[in-house]
């Protein structure tokens, strides 16, 4: 046998060991990306990040004042019984947002970072809050914005649960134009500037009494939800227009009643005043007598709506995008069925 006979069957019988090395190692690889496959986490219609678990987020507008106590307690029953439930694993727990546009931007950032699928999110303003929207929806969460919008909710959350602002302003305007037909000056105390519950009482407000000359506005101070800024702003116009002085119409329960109490101290208990939420606090002043009446905004019934777009969502169910909670007139006649 020559020596190039016997080189070339070792070359061949080398290269035969290689092709058997590689046919032993490809099962190898097929059997890693086989268990893979098995620990990935489960699809799961409504897992938006793909982890295998529906985690919500809840930002709050604050935990202080009396209209968004109640939405909080709601929320916080609510999002533990759907965990319980199986609905969801788990849920952020309240994020304060304390009324301040740059809390609710970090608390954005709480959400990214705990994985959350959904965020509900009660804005401090329009313009200001809307970074905290962007920045979830960025991320590739669903923003449910409820109670006030921001600048792009319309365009970028998947719903607005809230009620017309705008008609909550001419319900206001309306209800002292009947009961003060004769007309005479009033005071418009406003809510934080730039919140779009804010804008919207303004301009419904002004789309009724701009058709009314015989009533003149003398103030729109900056009163920011305040009961102690719109009871100033109140003194302050008693003393500068006396008896001309008819109304104050406020944005917020918190500045009517407050403003009411002012008048009334002031031995003007003639002056009414009026505003939105329907507090208990306000509330029992209509049945007492001595609040005339107030616009109630169901904020609870706002949550629910946005609730009810994560369940449906959840479930792969369609939904409606902005469900309109509405507004109700509350007197000494209904009050009754609104107090706890």
């Amino acid at each position: 046998m020559s020596k190039k006979f016997i080189v070339c069957l070792l070359i061949f019988v080398l290269a035969l060991g290689l092709v058997a090395c590689g046919q032993t190692e490809k099962p190898a690889a097929d059997d890693a990306a086989t268990e893979s496959k098995a620990d990935a986490p489960a699809a799961r219609v409504g897992d938006v990040n793909g982890d295998g678990k529906i985690v919500v987020g809840y930002i709050s507008k604050n935990l202080t004042d009396p209209f968004h106590a109640p939405i909080n307690s709601y929320a916080e029953t609510t999002l533990e019984q759907m965990k319980k439930d199986g609905v969801i694993d788990s849920w952020t727990g309240i994020l304060d947002g304390e009324t301040d546009p740059n809390k609710q931007i970090d608390r954005a950032d709480e959400c990214i970072t705990k994985s959350a699928d959904y965020v509900i999110i009660l804005p401090a303003e329009a313009e200001a809050s809307d970074p905290a929207v962007t920045k979830l929806v960025d991320a590739g969460i669903k923003v449910i914005v409820v109670n006030s919008k921001t600048v792009s909710t319309d365009e970028k959350a998947i719903a607005y649960c809230g009620s017309n602002d705008v008609e909550a302003g001419r319900m206001l305007a309306n209800w002292v134009l009947e009961n003060v037909p004769n007309g005479g000056k009033y005071v418009h105390c406003t809510g934080v500037l730039g919140n779009s519950a804010q804008l919207e009482r303004g301009q419904g407000i002004k789309e009724i009494m701009d058709k009314h000359p015989e009533f003149e506005m003398v103030g729109e101070p900056d009163t920011q939800w305040s009961g102690d800024k719109c009871a100033n702003a109140t003194t302050d116009a008693i003393a500068q227009y006396g008896s001309e002085l008819v109304a104050i119409i406020a944005d917020n329960d918190d500045m009517s009643s407050a403003a009411q109490r002012a008048a009334n101290d002031a031995g003007r208990s003639d002056i009414i005043c009026i505003g939105v939420d329907g507090n208990q606090n306000p509330l029992q002043m209509v049945k007492n007598g001595e609040l005339g009446a107030t616009v109630l905004q169901d904020g609870v019934g706002q949550l629910t709506a946005g609730i009810e777009v994560i369940k449906a969502s959840i479930e792969g169910r369609e939904f409606d995008k902005e469900p309109v909670i509405p507004f109700v007139l509350v007197t000494s006649e209904n009050v009754g069925q609104y107090l706890d």
